[in-house]
């Protein structure tokens, strides 16, 4: 089993750097602070820092792993955030969550593999609804952070396997429709 947060934006928490060995490092010692194995860099609506922090990652910090993605906003009516999903690019391909659910969305929840039932940043979702769906829907739930600050990163994480991920991925294929 793996620690790790699979929603969280450093990046966005440092400024936007652009993801060299110096700001990779800044966010590796941050996920070694909380004891995570791991985490998703998911800044919004631009998958480029994932990618080539994972890249910088695998390279020089081996023992943290990067998992690149992104989130996005889906189309659809009420508030951006009630249509958010996240996007983790696995080898095998895409793993797709609803991000801090507020209400059913089965447009949104047709197309994901997990959903979050508890996330730090949005603290006044509704979890039991999350839970309910989760259940319901045979969707992996998962507790992230949401983090935009790095000393949040791993205020909640998950106790998964890989395999877990890449296992749903590969059972329920998404539409070919993705950010990358």
């Amino acid at each position: 089993m793996l620690k790790l947060d699979l929603h969280t934006h450093p990046f966005e928490a440092m400024g936007f750097p652009k993801p060299t060995y110096d700001a990779v490092e800044h966010v590796v010692m941050a996920v070694k602070r909380r004891g995570l194995d791991g985490i998703a860099i998911t800044e919004h609506d631009n998958p480029r820092y994932g990618l080539e922090a994972a890249k910088i990652a695998k390279e020089y910090f081996p023992e943290v792993l990067i998992i690149p993605g992104c989130e996005v906003q889906l189309g659809g009516v009420g508030p951006s955030y009630h249509r958010q999903v996240v996007e983790l690019y696995l080898e095998c391909g895409v793993f797709r969550f609803m991000a801090h659910p507020y209400d059913y969305r089965p447009e949104i929840l047709a197309s994901c593999h997990g959903i979050e039932v508890e996330n730090a940043l949005h603290s006044s979702m509704n979890t039991s609804l999350a839970r309910e769906l989760a259940e319901k829907l045979e969707l992996i739930a998962l507790r992230n952070s949401d983090a935009h600050r790095l000393q949040d990163i791993g205020l909640l994480y998950n106790e998964v396997e890989l395999e877990l991920l890449e296992e749903a991925v590969l059972k329920k294929r998404l539409p070919s429709k993705t950010t990358i």
